[in-house]
């Protein structure tokens, strides 16, 4: 397949599929960075120093996101992996994602807590890598919208290939293009079916803070990933290895 495949996947229903759309959605993103920057300094006014110096180098924000609180305003600053990201391509403006359900959001979150698991050169010690982790929702409404989870995209498998982004990133360059504002479709990591969103303008937020912020432990191992409550009671939540795994390997995005 091929991003000409995703591009002629759009044209052929474009013009019955743009709708307005709304919702809730959830995100999950590591927060230890004030943490880190506290530990390379010896008081809270060293941190606030290093903090600002830290965030000259960082890309500067797009304009339509600057009013926004940082949690939402943030994917939108840095340009895609690499690999670019499903919908994305390398030299496109990044897009911001999240789902529709928690479970979804953390399925997601596991399958890259492997993959940075088998990006490292040498495994820890213990066995593990402890992180803190938030995960908070906000709500979304747009004009132009499109669910890619329904007829007549969900027929098309190639929107969920685990390690092809060719097609999905054709179709993404088609929608942008097209001015369509943010999406829906069906997660390619989460085993019961989830479906996520994909939001290409900050204006596509209705509010400009996030809702209901909870934290989270996660432990990563080679064959597992959990999350738990960090404040209550909580049975983890486990995400398995093997679950994941194409043709015994674990799929890098591609």
């Amino acid at each position: 397949m091929s991003f000409s495949a995703g591009a002629r996947l759009w044209a052929k229903y474009e013009d019955s599929v743009i709708a307005p759309i709304r919702g809730r959605l959830v995100r999950l993103v590591e927060s230890q960075g004030q943490v880190a920057t506290l530990q390379l300094v010896d008081t809270l006014e060293e941190q606030a120093l290093l903090e600002e110096l830290l965030e000259t180098s960082k890309p500067c924000m797009p304009p339509p996101a600057e009013p926004l609180h940082y949690l939402l305003k943030t994917p939108f600053r840095y340009p895609p992996l690499r690999w670019g990201s499903r919908f994305g391509r390398r030299h496109e403006p990044s897009l911001f994602y999240g789902a529709l359900k928690l479970e979804t959001a953390m399925a997601e979150s596991a399958f890259y807590r492997f993959v940075l698991w088998e990006g490292m050169a040498t495994p820890p010690p213990s066995g593990r890598i402890l992180s803190e982790h938030a995960s908070f929702e906000a709500r979304f409404q747009v004009q132009k919208g499109v669910r890619l989870h329904l007829p007549p995209f969900r027929e098309h498998e190639a929107l969920l290939d685990p390690q092809d982004y060719s097609v999905t990133q054709g179709l993404g360059s088609a929608m942008r293009e097209a001015g369509v504002e943010a999406f829906e479709y069906r997660s390619a990591r989460c085993p019961q079916g989830g479906v996520n969103v994909a939001l290409f303008v900050p204006a596509a937020f209705t509010e400009k803070r996030p809702r209901n912020l909870m934290p989270w432990l996660c432990e990563t191992t080679s064959e597992y990933v959990a999350f738990k409550h960090a404040q209550v009671p909580d049975s983890p939540r486990l995400y398995r290895r093997e679950q994941y795994l194409v043709d015994g390997r674990l799929p890098h995005p591609a």
